[in-house]
């Protein structure tokens, strides 16, 4: 039976309608991904910005300091200790001008050692160890070591600074206090770290105020790292003492201060 005239005119409307509500859902589906999906892109960005501001902040408030790193080893027969000094842009500027005695903005490796050498004693008389309250003269154990991070040039950059010594092992007993005193560039702000390594069953830990992130400053200039003996080392037998004898860092260590040998200063220049 043939639909009256207006029927087809009257269901279409309806799809129309169909359509025009998909659209609508459509155009709301789009506004809807824009707030959840592009928003927190904008977000991020702008975090990012954030994030970035704050690292440029610390950075140049890193740059006004010089890290102290000092590493304690103690056994039966010798102590070491090695101080490990990076210096941040200000400071790395006015070193590296130091070392560039020509002024042309360029270290050379002559120039580096020449630097090294001049500068070797100083440093070495502005560390201090002390065992239980008593001095222990420390002896160079290799000449110092000047790392310029594959940057040459006298500017804004950062390079390091390692200093090795050692003495012979002190009557050391449980709970003694052990107290290193580094007197180096104290008119820098200074970032700390330590560690402490025993052997021949000596055991030692670092106190809290040796590794907090700011070794103490006395009033004479000194930054002081702390340890405590939990545990003396214990005698080697003879044989022990005789295998020994023979290693690269056994040799190094002579009981004559005046005999100590020197390595070569190693820097990274091109």
């Amino acid at each position: 039976m043939r639909p009256p005239d207006g029927a087809s005119q009257i269901e279409a409307r309806p799809a129309e309608g169909r359509q025009r509500n998909l659209r609508l859902s459509s155009g709301f589906r789009t506004l809807h991904a824009w707030r959840n999906g592009v928003r927190p892109v904008w977000r991020l960005f702008a975090l990012v910005a954030i994030g970035m501001s704050s690292s440029a902040e610390a950075h140049d408030v890193l740059g006004t300091y010089v890290q102290h790193g000092v590493h304690l080893t103690i056994g039966m027969d010798h102590v070491d200790v090695t101080l490990d000094l990076t210096f941040f842009e200000e400071w790395s500027t006015r070193e590296r001008r130091t070392m560039d005695a020509d002024a042309s903005g360029k270290i050379t490796r002559t120039e580096l050692n020449s630097y090294v050498t001049k500068f070797a004693p100083q440093l070495a008389q502005q560390v201090k160890l002390r065992v239980a309250g008593r001095e222990v003269p420390l002896v160079p154990l290799y000449d110092p070591e000047v790392d310029l991070l594959a940057n040459d040039t006298v500017g804004p950059a950062h390079h390091r600074l390692r200093l090795f010594f050692f003495a012979p092992t002190p009557m050391l007993q449980e709970k003694d206090e052990i107290v290193i005193e580094d007197h180096l560039w104290p008119e820098a702000k200074a970032l700390a770290t330590s560690a402490a390594e025993g052997r021949d069953g000596c055991t030692l830990t670092a106190e809290d105020s040796a590794h907090a992130g700011s070794a103490p400053l006395r009033p004479d200039g000194a930054h002081v790292f702390k340890f405590r003996c939990l545990g003396a080392p214990v005698k080697k037998s003879a044989t022990q003492r005789t295998s020994l004898s023979g290693s690269p860092a056994s040799s190094a260590r002579c009981s004559d201060a005046g005999q100590v040998p020197k390595q070569s200063t190693t820097a990274s220049i091109p």
